[in-house]
């Protein structure tokens, strides 16, 4: 094989674990409420076909975040970063995730990107602060923290 057949292999394969893993988090729709012998199919309403924006999406994974199912979040958070990009709040909550995860370093990178995205928002900071903290970098984590304490005089570090 060539380089080339080689690195699309990899790709290939790559994408189809990527696809797996995604329909892996997905849920079976619920059976309708059985009336009268026989099962009633689920109303449809605008909210169904609303999924595919991205404040709908957010809202799913923060529902699966706070359910305890963070791989799943995080597959849906990634959804909705790819449907509106550069999106602060997606990307301050991916990070966050991840920090639950304990998944650090991926976490720095979208806290920074958030913070890219929104320089005023002093959640970041702190969680951002709070994961050099466990990283073990006490500089980066105070000066994070002083950016934080400047924004919003009130928050407390965990």
């Amino acid at each position: 094989m060539t380089i080339f057949q080689l690195l699309m292999l990899g790709a290939s394969a790559f994408f189809a674990y990527k696809i797996y893993e995604h329909i892996q988090t997905l849920q079976d729709p619920q059976d309708g409420e059985k009336g009268n012998g026989r099962a009633q199919t689920p109303q449809r309403t605008a909210e169904a076909f609303s999924t595919f924006d991205s404040s709908s999406l957010i809202e799913k994974a923060d529902e699966a975040r706070e359910n305890g199912e963070l791989d799943k979040a995080l597959a849906i958070y990634s959804e909705a970063n790819i449907k509106e990009p550069h999106n602060a709040e997606t990307l301050f909550k991916m990070g966050y995730t991840l920090k639950e995860q304990e998944r650090y370093d991926e976490a720095v990178e979208y806290f920074i990107e958030s913070l890219e995205q929104d320089d005023a928002n002093p959640f970041s900071y702190l969680e951002l602060s709070n994961v050099y903290k466990e990283l073990g970098d006490e500089e980066k984590a105070q000066k994070c923290y002083e950016k934080a304490i400047a924004i919003e005089p009130d928050l407390k570090r965990d």
